[in-house]
């Protein structure tokens, strides 16, 4: 009987593991790739590797305290990467990604760092479609945390193990 009930589990496993996999806190997974390289290139100041890792037509958001959600075009956000002096560096906590097939999604807590100093903190939800055995974002909103970053920071960290 213990035999039967662990075929059982282990078959439901591998079945639904062809459906659906959740990776958590698994800076490994492939899906992972582009939102990597997008902070790379931010830390290069690298517009185009940055823009390498959208597909066309990606959207960019930043939900507000407000409620509203404001738009920012892709173009000019890389060509404020490439421009600045500034040092910019975002670390991620935290991170989930569910992946289905050619379509991944990853919820990054956040917090960002301006020339070494925290900035700000909140979270990124990231969509992401494999085109041609590639990985990449197709969509990205974001928001800052309303309270205290070093409380969130560590709140997130211990969530991360």
């Amino acid at each position: 009987m213990i035999k039967l009930k662990s075929f059982v589990a282990t078959t439901a496993f591998l079945v639904l593991s062809q459906y659906t996999s959740t990776a958590i806190a698994n800076d490994a997974s492939p899906a992972m790739t582009p939102i990597n390289n997008m902070f790379d290139a931010m830390r290069e100041h690298d517009g185009e590797k940055l823009l390498a890792q959208f597909v066309e037509g990606a959207m960019l958001e930043r939900a507000h305290k407000d409620n509203s959600i404001k738009q920012t075009e892709l173009a000019k956000f890389a060509a404020f990467v490439s421009q600045t002096d500034k040092h910019l560096d975002e670390h991620l906590f935290n991170v989930t990604i569910k992946t289905s097939d050619n379509l991944a999604s990853a919820w990054t807590p956040y917090a960002f760092y301006l020339d070494g100093k925290l900035s700000h903190c909140g979270v990124n939800s990231f969509q992401m479609i494999k085109q041609n055995n590639q990985w990449k974002i197709r969509y990205l909103i974001d928001n800052q945390h309303l309270g205290d970053c070093t409380t969130f920071i560590e709140n997130h960290k211990k969530t991360s193990n």
